[in-house]
């Protein structure tokens, strides 16, 4: 049998595995799960220093540095686990049986695997419900976020975004919890002749600081924003980081646009482009991730992608006026390149409608 000690020896250096298996330094923020039976698109693993593990919050599975070196070289002997992780961290295993066996080479991975298809239920007359109660009494503080991140009525229109209280009401999978929300802007993921919406998400509308900005439906695999458009056969197609971005840089450009919905997405990202048929991908890609440490990181494996692929590509940097993000440089431009104005009253209704006014360029 394996010394026990020389076992604790090993799961304390899980660090040390993490970081020469997957990258992983900062221990402090969540990180992608090392499984590989979990695409695990929104980080939810954690690592915990007193029992020198990681928890994943999606899949459930623990994990220590014997199970780390069974998932980077795909295996599951036990024995073969631990003598592959006390190899790569230098560590002497003592064993009746002998020297330890030589580290067993990994299993190949192909270089794009196909994405995963999202299964969940079409939820575009529940999002259709949440977009009539964007206008209904008492729910104006919808349409004055969106007023706040520079989204008009028409934008609202075009988007299909909605306003929503209940966000099991949109799809059952939701889990929310934020008792200080004023309510929730619905994002549906449209498909691209706007009739089908089989994944949405929420954004918390609150009084003072947001807990959580961003809700995903839980146990279902998340798309792109906008992922149809990967295989259209577009001559250019835009793609940022947030989701807001995305209708930001829509509505800056008149150019359509994929959202990642988070930077762990840039996998699912190649994975789709990979798999499209060249006649259909996009003749050029534009990258515009966040101007930011993790933006500039993603933005240059999304690049090195793209050059694998074989897709024509640029990307935007840096966004004009020192904004982070393309909704920070829609926001920026407001009462220079372009503004709000009242459309007469509807008729029926007696709602006054936003409009945006640009400036300069004649739009």
């Amino acid at each position: 049998m394996i010394d026990e000690q020389v076992l604790e020896l090993i799961r304390e250096r899980m660090p040390d595995l993490l970081e020469r298996y997957y990258g992983i330094t900062d221990l402090l923020r969540p990180f992608s799960c090392p499984s590989r039976d979990h695409e695990d698109s929104t980080p939810s693993c954690k690592y915990y220093p007193n029992s020198h593990s990681a928890w994943c919050y999606g899949c459930g599975r623990k994990f220590d540095s014997i199970d780390l070196a069974g998932e980077f070289y795909g295996i599951s002997d036990f024995k073969a686990k631990a003598e592959a992780a006390a190899t790569d961290l230098g560590i002497g295993l003592e064993d009746s049986n002998g020297p330890p066996k030589p580290r067993p080479s990994p299993k190949p991975r192909p270089p794009f695997e196909p994405p995963r298809q999202v299964g969940a239920q079409d939820c575009s007359e529940a999002c259709g419900l949440a977009f009539g109660d964007l206008y209904a009494p008492g729910n104006e503080v919808g349409r004055r976020y969106l007023r706040y991140r520079g989204l008009d009525d028409d934008d609202a229109a075009a988007f299909g975004l909605g306003f929503t209280r209940y966000p099991k009401a949109i799809m059952e999978q939701f889990s929310v919890y934020e008792p200080e929300a004023l309510g929730f802007i619905t994002i549906p993921f449209w498909n691209r002749d706007f009739t089908e919406a089989r994944y949405c998400m929420v954004r918390t509308i609150s009084r003072g600081a947001v807990r959580n900005k961003e809700w995903r439906p839980k146990r279902v695999s998340s798309p792109l924003y906008n992922e149809w458009a990967l295989s259209a056969a577009l001559s250019v197609v835009y793609v940022t980081e947030g989701l807001i971005d995305a209708m930001a840089m829509r509505k800056i450009t008149g150019k359509t646009c994929v959202a990642l919905g988070g930077t762990s997405n840039a996998k699912r990202f190649a994975q789709v482009l990979y798999y499209t048929k060249p006649q259909l991908r996009p003749r050029k890609v534009i990258v515009c991730m966040d101007e930011d440490g993790e933006g500039r990181k993603t933005r240059d494996r999304m690049v090195a992608d793209l050059d694998t692929i074989g897709i024509p590509h640029a990307y935007l940097q840096p966004y004009p006026d020192g904004a982070k993000d393309a909704g920070e440089w829609l926001t920026n431009g407001r009462g220079s390149d372009w503004d709000f104005f009242e459309k007469p009253p509807d008729q029926a209704t007696g709602l006054v409608l936003f409009g945006t006014k640009w400036r300069g360029d004649g739009r």
